[in-house]
């Protein structure tokens, strides 16, 4: 396997000058402030999976490409025990510190998804929406999970599952108050 850059900013940056586009290029494109832009490329900020995936578009390649590790063409396998976390995506400045993520897909080169275990502490009321390309599949593992979609919203209980587009602005956590949910989303960004 070939190491790559573990860090998102870097590798987004390095994706951004090899395409010979500036900062403010991007800016322009993705409608994220320059300041931002440059926060993330210099890793003192961490974007949203849906910030990733609006630079992604913008650059041409898939999003996964960022969140990638390493790069090998050999099929994954994984367990839940083996999961990698994945801090290139903590959302913090989407108000999602809530959110712990672990990849089951890290290591496969040139996917169209991205399996991720994500464990959400419980916020109370506050509800951050997101709003992205794709679509998710998530199934609850442990816990209730919420879900607001639209102007919809879900508990979900162990063994069930939601399939949506990512477009539809939506929000999802831990249903219960005082206890964390656990689940397995798979998400697919298009190329």
């Amino acid at each position: 396997m070939n190491r790559v850059d573990t860090k998102i900013g870097n590798r987004i940056k390095s994706v951004r000058k090899a395409n010979k586009l500036t900062v403010e290029d991007l800016t322009k494109k993705t409608g994220l402030s320059e300041t931002y832009l440059q926060e993330i490329e210099n890793d003192d900020d961490t974007p949203n999976l849906g910030e990733v995936s609006k630079i992604s578009k913008v650059l041409g390649i898939r999003t996964g490409t960022f969140l990638d590790g390493e790069e090998d063409l050999s099929p994954v396998v994984s367990s839940l025990k083996s999961r990698h976390r994945v801090n290139g995506i903590r959302g913090r400045s989407a108000g999602r510190d809530h959110m712990h993520f672990f990849s089951l897909s890290t290591y496969k080169k040139n996917r169209q998804m991205d399996a991720t275990v994500v464990v959400m502490d419980p916020i109370g009321d506050k509800k951050n929406f997101a709003s992205h390309e794709g679509e998710e599949f998530i199934l609850v593992l442990e816990g209730k999970l919420e879900v607001t979609y639209g102007k919809h919203t879900y508990i979900l209980k162990p063994g069930q599952t939601i399939y949506y587009d990512s477009i539809v602005p939506h929000h999802i956590g831990s249903a219960l108050k005082v206890k964390s949910c656990k689940v397995l989303a798979v998400t697919y960004f298009p190329a």
